[in-house]
């Protein structure tokens, strides 16, 4: 016999509960002192020699997946649990047996299966027995409950029970399935946030201010060299919002060139996703796709339609390229930050290109490790540009190149989606400079055959014409083939190309422990008199956190011999955090290396950087030596390194770098040695709202500890101002704010909207004030009478209400216990659901109960409501049900179901052409208008027998309906009952209680929730 927990602390489901109600009251030293002098005094009735089988609620924990109550039995200074309930946590299949003697399922493996058997206390796993003691394994009502320590002997969950805080900590040296699925939803969360699909709580509108100045960069970089003169440059960029657009300014001064325009950048750019017609204008110095070849700035405007949030791709496509070694490269897709790579030993990086909808600009970033100033930005054109059918897009570009000559420059071009596999293009060029003709009509097309082929095709009027065709299998083997026909006289491009052909062979292979990326790439040109062969085979990979990259470089031409020669990269982590790289070139022609080059680097003095690096050119017979060191302080970065070389030569490198980030609206000045122009922050203001009017008060304080997560950028706490800053993020670019909501150690302290998009604004702040609500709790106890008097009825559903608005709605535990958490100040009514009640025929008193929340900084608090139920007819008592049941209705003196049924079909399934009978009234002969002769009836259910109410419908189709479907799906007796304007769907005939329990869940499986097990006091008649 399972004997409830009599102590009023056990009203309260957890320890941080308790605490909260006795905080502010004398008792709580009283507690205390008693739960450390007297713990097991806690537990009602029993002496050291007798703790008898007390059930509980502790909670419990797994590491990495969070913490839930379950039930649990205490006995004998020891903790049984919950087997289903610990497995139905973990995610560990498992299912009770009718009789709830027995559970089985399978842990983890499929092929894992388990029993625990209480008939035979024992369990089975893996093909082993584990024989229980006696006592070890309690059956108590429809549950099992397992000693503590054989959930670690059996099934590898080592668990650790806190007496004082009623909590079990698991720990699994296995990865347990609610783990698996928990890092599969981050994962598809991680893609959502890329994609741009998260759904947030709120959006906060984006704001386009007149003026304002916010960001600042600055560098200086002064060389000295043996062999040539010194040099000094000057940077200064400048960042703002002008017109609602934003406004970049980057000017540069050399110490021995003139300050002239064509050395400066400067645009305006003003972005409106929302405009479907007009989304982008851009004036100043703008990129402009030309087939024509500008080795200068165009000063113009251009307009497009294309936004610039990333969209949703439709396959990838490799890019590879190299830089210097260890370099950070950054990927974007029309000014959307995709993906970012660590260049390996030799410089080579290869992304895979997401193919998205439309226009696409795929510009590359690239960072040095050694305090090197921030390269030019690399711009690159994807051969595929596909949209959706019946989409149409343009962008138009115009303005003045500075080439000394003001040449005149245009470039119009439109998109049209023909079908989800075709999109077709054509537009002009016009460059004022080109001698052989001015203006150049083109024509585009790219096709898509299934999901590995494209194909992509352009035609430029006296200039060229031009075919890509690329293929990729699912092992991501991808072959490109590029060719490219010039056209004779032609001088829109420079160079006297005739023809040039390209393949390109890249995959991915996997070879014991080592996964290797190898690209071949055979370039051909055709020039007037001559061609040229040159290819390269690259192959990159790592071994046990060693990198490598073996490059052949090979060069063909008819006027010379053949020139190859391969590059051994390796770059070897070594102990202190020192990265050791390696580069040996060897020239096939003459059979000897080239050069050899060492480097070793690692961090100093925590913010600083040092490396030291040794060159050796044998065909020169020359050596170098280089010395590097960077520091980032705050505020700034400062570098300078040093080579000394044989002959007396020397070179040396001094830079210092960093930024100003301004924010008036918060009165906000940073200096950082990060740069700032171009990208945006937000600002995160923390408040308490007392009132829960969701507006910053000037009554209400300021709140210190959220914390938050955002999907890019740079989080930094300040707890001075409780401000949470986030910097450098993608101008335009949504971003989601993830507000925890288990930030504060005062659970009263809620946030209602947790996820909140955000659209960037350039060289700003946008300023995001959060409300913390101060929320009110209500907690009570639902009560219903039974033969032995009261006891505590769960599933019960209690509404609250503002002025006859339901506002929140909770659901009573098995011991009738309810709270809710979460409501603002004011006055409210709590009352049990009257639709409920109705259904199950019971009353409550009082009907509602009224309760008041004021405004406090902690929370309110109304404890200690009570509600009975009784039942509506004064015949009827409620009884204890099954787990999936809320209640159980059994007349004491007249059946619940009427003498006289309707059983539509028969029970074949077939609804009786006659006129159907209502419970209680016969059916009328409609030819003889009279009284059919009574016959004796054939019994459905016996007296004795159970039953399940299936649910209750106002109209008689609805309940036909239904009563139909239940004897099609499950071949079972079906009778409708008619109570006053109601109809009751009942399935009838079952000998014993679980034979009606066993059906439940296949009824909760078609939609059926609150089904009801009846117990039939009269025989029902057919």
């Amino acid at each position: 016999m399972i004997k409830k927990i009599a102590y009023p602390y056990f009203k309260y489901k957890t320890a941080a509960h308790l605490m909260r109600h006795l905080r502010n009251g004398p008792c709580f030293i009283f507690f205390i002192s008693l739960f450390f002098l007297f713990p097991h005094a806690v537990f009602a009735g029993h002496g050291d020699d007798d703790y008898g089988e007390d059930e509980i609620a502790v909670t419990v924990e797994v590491r990495g997946l969070g913490g839930i109550e379950v039930p649990a039995i205490y006995k004998n200074k020891e903790i049984y649990l919950s087997v289903a309930n610990v497995f139905d946590f973990i995610k560990v299949k498992n299912a009770l047996s009718h009789s709830s003697d027995s559970l089985s399922g399978f842990y983890v493996n499929q092929n894992d299966v388990f029993l625990v058997d209480k008939t035979q206390n024992r369990i089975h796993f893996k093909g082993k027995v584990f024989q229980l003691q006696p006592g070890e394994l309690i059956k108590a009502e429809s549950n099992l409950y397992l000693k503590l320590n054989y959930f670690k002997t059996v099934f590898g969950l080592d668990g650790t029970f806190g007496f004082r805080t009623l909590s079990v900590v698991f720990t699994s040296n296995i990865e347990l399935p609610a783990i698996t699925e928990m890092k599969q939803e981050q994962l598809r969360k991680n893609v959502s946030h890329l994609r741009g699909e998260m759904v947030a709580d709120t959006s906060l509108k984006r704001e386009y201010p007149f003026f304002h100045f916010g960001t600042a960069d600055w560098a200086v970089i002064s060389t000295q060299q043996s062999l040539s003169a010194d040099e000094t440059r000057l940077n200064l960029g400048l960042g703002g919002v002008v017109a609602g657009g934003e406004t970049n300014v980057s000017l540069n001064a050399y110490n021995d060139q003139a300050f002239t325009e064509k050395n400066q950048y400067y645009q305006w750019h003003l972005v409106n996703n929302d405009n479907d017609f007009l989304r982008q204008v851009s004036a100043g110095k703008i990129y402009t796709q030309a087939t024509s070849s500008l080795y200068a700035p165009v000063v113009g405007v251009q307009f497009t339609n294309t936004p610039t949030i990333y969209r949703r791709s439709y396959g990838t496509y490799t890019l590879s390229n190299t830089t210097n070694p260890n370099w950070i490269v950054e990927l974007y897709v029309n000014d959307v930050l995709i993906d970012y790579k660590k260049a390996d030993a030799s410089g080579f990086f290869t992304f895979q290109v997401p193919l998205v909808y439309g226009y696409t600009i795929v510009k590359l970033k690239f960072y040095g490790p050694y305090g090197e100033v921030r390269t030019s930005q690399q711009y690159i054109s994807v051969p595929f540009n596909f949209l959706p059918r019946g989409e149409f897009e343009y962008n138009a570009s115009g303005g003045i190149v500075e080439d000394g000559q003001n040449s005149r420059f245009s470039r119009t071009s439109i998109n049209y989606g023909l079908s989800s596999h075709m999109t077709i293009g054509g537009g002009y060029e016009y460059l004022s400079s080109v001698t052989s003709g001015p203006m150049m009509p083109f024509v585009n097309t790219s096709i898509r055959l299934g999901s590995r082929l494209l194909l992509s095709g352009n035609y430029t009027y006296g200039v060229m014409s031009n075919g890509v065709l690329s293929y990729r299998l699912p092992s991501s083997f991808q072959v490109d083939l590029n060719y490219t026909d010039y056209d004779k006289g032609q001088t829109a491009i420079y160079y006297n190309y005739l023809e040039e052909r390209k393949a390109i062979i890249s995959t991915p292979i996997k070879f014991f422990d080592m996964a290797i990326f190898t690209r071949l790439t055979i370039d051909q040109i055709v020039i007037p008199g001559s061609q040229y062969t040159n290819t390269e085979w690259a192959l990159s990979g790592s071994v046990r956190r060693v990198g490598w990259n073996f490059t052949t470089y090979a060069s063909f031409t008819q006027q010379a011999e053949p020139y190859a020669y391969s590059i051994l990269s390796l770059s070897v982590p070594l102990p202190k955090k020192i990265m050791f790289n390696a580069q040996l070139q060897y020239d096939y022609l003459t059979g000897m290396p080239d050069f050899m080059k060492f480097t070793a680097e690692t961090h100093l003095f925590g913010a600083g950087y040092i490396n030291l690096s040794y060159q050796q050119y044998f065909n020169g017979n020359s050596t170098n030596l280089l010395l590097g060191f960077r520091y980032d302080f705050s505020f700034a970065r400062i570098a300078f390194s040093t080579l000394a070389g044989t002959n007396n030569t020397f070179s040396r490198v001094e830079s210092a770098s960093g930024s100003l980030v301004l924010d008036k609206k918060t009165d906000f000045l940073k200096a950082d040695y990060r740069s700032s122009v171009g990208r945006g922050g937000i600002v995160i203001e923390p408040f308490l709202d007392m009132n829960g009017n969701g507006k910053w008060d000037p009554d209400e304080p300021r709140v210190t500890g959220m914390k938050i997560r955002v999907n890019g950028g740079r989080v930094v706490y300040n707890n001075r101002d409780s401000n949470i800053r986030v910097f450098d993020l993608e101008p335009y670019a949504n971003y989601y704010v993830e507000l925890d909501r288990n930030s504060f150690d005062n659970i009263s302290w809620q946030i209602k909207k947790r996820t909140i998009k955000v659209t960037i604004i350039p060289n700003d702040f946008i300023r995001l004030e959060v409300p913390v609500s101060v929320a009110g709790e209500v907690s009570g106890q639902v009560l219903v009478k039974t033969r032995k008097g009261q006891k505590g009825q769960g599933q019960i559903i209690i509404g609250i209400y503002d002025d006859s608005v339901l506002v929140a709605r909770t659901v009573t535990e098995t011991d009738g216990y309810f709270s809710y958490l979460g409501l603002a100040p004011g006055n409210y009514t709590v009352r049990a659901d009257t639709q409920q009640l109705h259904r199950l025929n019971l009353v409550s008193t009082p009907q509602s109960i009224p309760v008041k929340f004021n405004k406090t900084r902690d929370g309110d608090v109304v404890d200690g409501l009570e509600i009975s139920l009784k039942s509506e007819l004064p015949d009827t008592t409620i009884v204890e049900v099954g787990k999936s049941a809320v209640e159980t209705i059994e007349p004491k003196n007249k059946p619940v179901v009427a003498d006289k049924p309707v059983v539509a079909g028969k029970q074949e399934g077939k609804a009786p052409k006659d006129k159907q009978a209502i419970a209680g009234k016969p059916v009328t002969d409609e030819k003889t208008n009279s009284q059919p002769a009574i016959e004796e009836k054939r019994i459905l259910a016996d007296k004795g027998s159970y039953g399940i109410l299936v649910d209750v419908y106002d109209n008689m189709g609805s309940a036909m309906a239904v009563e139909s479907k239940l004897i099609l799906t499950y071949k079972v007796p079906v009778v409708i009952i008619q109570k006053g304007e109601d109809y009751l769907v009942e399935i009838i005939g079952f000998t014993k209680r679980d034979d009606a329990l066993a059906l439940i869940p296949k009824l909760e499986k078609e939609g059926y929730y609150e089904l009801l097990v009846i117990k039939i006091n009269h025989a029902i008649k057919e």
